[in-house]
């Protein structure tokens, strides 16, 4: 489906959010085109029972396995800053781990909606996989259904609605939320290589409006002023090519090059959606800005004196979904790992842990509840059914009365008291 639709989806892609064939292709098709493969390449292994350990003094009589079986019905909601990628990338972890799905995707913009449910019964069973083209009120309705697992993107707000409709029926959930992520750059950091990545990250990936996207930024005082310098000049040759104002009544050229749109309307270009990208210089930490994530091209930079600094200022802030540490440092950046604790760290990059199938991702705390990607996908949309079978000829050292104490001396040597 994504290889003989493709120009339809970034087509799409670009008239809803101003989003280029690169970044379309690169960040949305083919992370859903990596899901797919990677499940392909390793179905049969995830699926295979797993054999589980037991106390040596078991194992004259019984064995130990870990037997994955589909949770059953899983409802997905997807958000409208990754409108494709974020519908189909849960659906193919949960298809494969074998659940019936639904897809709740975005209604604003409906694009995306309407392809998806148009395409997805070509190509999949629509007895096991629906799309859902419904408005906030019929979620509503929706969310009185007991389902066996909710998966969902979305704001924090959207959070309290599902966990508050989903503790009715004790329907589990995973949900990616909002990511207020710090970026840290150290006195030994690379800094043209740091700047350049987080303006890549921070203003051509859709803006800004990505929940892994840098939210602001801790420098060390030593290296401010060249930081500071880099980093404009990093923004300015960037933009210098990518600033033209997407036309949605144009066809995108595989080759069209522009800034994506800022989906809400409350800003100064409303006509066009457009935002100029702009480096806040160390705003009050008391601020709105510095308390809710900015979803958009405004990176707040804020100078610290020291690591310890930094880290103490991260650890009095909710957890984060991320956290990006630039530093030729190993043993700060060993620091940074075992003194916070985000959803997942990133070492002198920026958004490489979600193209990974390897290591889970989601949030923790305030950001995320749950994580997926390759087995941690099929896992999350799975139940991992422990099965404990016994030869019914065969019993363990200790198993009847009478409980003498020789018999409780042997059972303590047993369990190891």
């Amino acid at each position: 489906m994504l290889g003989e639709h493709e120009r339809a989806f970034w087509s799409t892609l670009y008239r809803d959010l101003g989003k280029s064939h690169f970044e379309a292709s690169y960040i949305e098709l083919d992370n859903v085109r990596n899901s797919c493969d990677f499940f392909i390449k390793n179905l049969r292994k995830l699926m295979k029972p797993k054999s589980a350990d037991v106390p040596w003094y078991m194992r004259r009589s019984t064995r130990a396995k870990v037997v994955a079986e589909p949770l059953c019905i899983v409802l997905v909601f997807s958000p409208w800053n990754y409108s494709l990628l974020l519908a189909l990338d849960p659906l193919v972890a949960a298809i494969t781990a074998g659940n019936a799905v639904i897809v709740k995707p975005t209604e604003c913009p409906k694009s995306m909606c309407l392809i998806l449910k148009q395409l997805l019964p070509q190509y999949l069973d629509a007895q096991a996989v629906q799309v859902l083209e419904a408005t906030r009120q019929e979620c509503a309705v929706l969310l009185r259904y007991k389902f066996d697992k909710i998966f969902c993107t979305a704001s924090p707000r959207i959070r309290c609605i599902i966990m508050e409709a989903t503790a009715k029926h004790l329907t589990p959930v995973t949900l990616e939320l909002e990511g207020k992520s710090p970026a840290v750059i150290d006195s030994t950091a690379d800094i043209s290589t740091a700047t350049r990545r987080l303006a890549a990250a921070k203003w051509l990936l859709n803006c800004g409006q990505t929940c892994i996207a840098p939210d602001y930024i801790l420098v060390h005082s030593n290296v401010n002023s060249s930081f500071l310098e880099a980093l404009k000049e990093a923004l300015v040759s960037f933009v210098s090519l990518l600033f033209q104002t997407p036309n949605s009544d144009v066809e995108p050229q595989p080759d069209a090059q522009a800034m994506p749109r800022i989906f809400n309307k409350e800003e100064t270009d409303k006509e066009n959606l457009v935002m100029m990208p702009t480096i806040l210089l160390d705003p009050p930490v008391e601020s709105r800005i510095m308390q809710e994530e900015i979803f958009g091209p405004i990176l707040a930079v804020l100078q610290v004196q020291n690591m310890e600094e930094a880290l103490n200022f991260i650890r009095s802030r909710p957890q984060p979904v991320v956290v990006y540490m630039f530093t030729t440092n190993m043993e700060l950046a060993n620091e940074v790992v075992e003194k916070t604790s985000p959803g997942s760290v990133v070492i002198n990059d920026v958004g490489a842990q979600f193209s990974l199938q390897s290591i889970p991702f989601g949030g923790v705390g305030e950001s995320g509840m749950g994580s997926y990607h390759g087995r941690y996908g099929f896992d999350t949309f799975s139940h991992l059914k422990g099965v404990v079978t016994t030869k019914a000829n065969r019993d363990d050292l200790i198993h009847y009365p009478p409980y003498t104490a020789k018999n409780k001396a042997i059972l303590r040597a047993c369990l190891g008291n």
